[in-house]
């Protein structure tokens, strides 16, 4: 009788070990930015859904170049249950100049749990507003950009 408890016990223990061992996979979940190519003239936003956190939080990691920049511009990076581990931060304006690339690599967690819709998007405002104050000569101050290109991917690479 003690061998077949024994036995039991030895299966219900490999059972525990088998349920951990998964445990961590399952915390480690991937969401997926579906990604793309915009080109964007001013006031036009590029917006990337976001799958795979449907039943709570996933680790996003996507890369995103913006260029063909023919001026200044203002590009605002924006995201819906999206929390960034790295820069860019969701409200931040980012500046670009005439001929400029940028590529920023996205780490974050995203949570849609709720029904919502996750994605991150970039919104082209325009140019700066100039720095120029009364009796400055500001007639050499860059020209706005007529568009930008936002290309973002799912991964680091």
């Amino acid at each position: 009788m003690a061998y077949s408890v024994s036995l039991r016990g030895l299966a219900l223990a490999a059972a525990s070990f088998a349920v951990l061992a998964l445990a961590p996979a399952a915390a480690q979940a991937n969401a997926v930015l579906q990604g793309g190519k915009a080109k964007l003239a001013e006031g036009e936003s590029a917006i990337f859904m976001i799958t795979g956190a449907e039943k709570g939080p996933a680790d996003l990691h996507a890369q995103c170049d913006i260029g063909d920049v023919g001026g200044t511009a203002s590009i605002t990076f924006d995201g819906e249950n999206y929390v960034p581990l790295s820069d860019p931060s969701v409200g931040t304006v980012l500046t670009l100049s005439r001929g400029e690339t940028r590529t920023y690599h996205l780490a974050g967690v995203v949570d849609a749990s709720r029904g919502n819709d996750a994605y991150i998007a970039f919104h082209f405002a325009g140019a700066p507003a100039p720095m120029c104050f009364p009796g400055m000569d500001c007639g050499g101050t860059e020209d706005k950009a007529a568009s930008v290109t936002v290309t973002c991917r799912n991964g680091a690479g």
